[in-house]
């Protein structure tokens, strides 16, 4: 089951979901919204009429990334909805077509990343400051938290189910990129093994990016917590 939070995409869903069933057929779509002012709820709400394995869950306010994620798990978990979970984004970064290959990987794999800086992924309609920000972030991000994830800002990434029950989600409290951050170093703290499979990340085409300082001073304030963490033993 794919888990894609949702925040002003109305111009991307027909789009993304009509790529991911031509990729993956009928796998099941969670959308998280968070009350998106541009009509994003209404239109999944009209694609899911004549698709039955389109779901959306709508939350009342903007309560963010990371939350979106968390309940969207939560959701999975609780109500046995499938066996693993992919979280995706709705701007077309990801691209839906390796889809099987990740579901396939998960198979044998209890996490599985699709990674920019493995041997053939990367990134399309980026400018060099875009490329240096990013791979400045995943160094410090991997160096810091210790974890041995190659791309720790991935956002295309598969879950078995049983490995989610087996860590405390509303411990995870960070939002945007720290979010990402977080569920990997858990995971790797509680043993996890993770597989990295390249992908090439293109940069949103319609509607607007949600990065802000917010979002970037929190996941330069993670990898810092995560190493006092590593340091105290906590």
């Amino acid at each position: 089951m794919l888990i894609i939070p949702t925040y002003n995409e109305h111009d991307n869903i027909a789009v993304l979901v009509g790529r991911i069933r031509k990729a993956a057929g009928s796998e099941p779509i969670l959308f998280v919204d968070d009350n998106s002012p541009d009509g994003t709820a209404s239109e999944i709400r009209r694609i899911q009429s004549a698709d039955p394995d389109i779901h959306l869950l709508a939350r009342p306010g903007k309560g963010g990334y990371g939350s979106a994620c968390r309940d969207g798990i939560k959701k999975v978990l609780h109500e046995n909805l499938a066996d693993y979970v992919i979280q995706s984004d709705a701007d077309l970064s990801h691209p839906p077509e390796l889809l099987p290959r990740m579901i396939e990987l998960l198979k044998t794999n209890p996490v599985v990343i699709g990674s920019r800086y493995v041997a053939g992924g990367g990134a399309e309609n980026w400018d060099i400051r875009r490329r240096c920000l990013s791979f400045g972030a995943n160094f410090y991000a991997r160096w810091f938290t210790g974890v041995p994830v190659r791309d720790m800002t991935a956002g295309f990434v598969g879950y078995q189910t049983d490995v989610l029950r087996k860590i405390d989600l509303d411990a995870i409290r960070s939002e945007g990129y720290a979010f990402l951050m977080e569920m990997k170093f858990t995971l790797h703290r509680s043993g996890t093994r993770f597989c990295e499979f390249p992908i090439v990340f293109y940069e949103r085409e319609a509607g607007k990016s949600k990065f802000s300082r917010k979002i970037l001073y929190e996941g330069m304030r993670f990898p810092l917590k995560a190493l006092g963490a590593r340091i105290s033993g906590a």
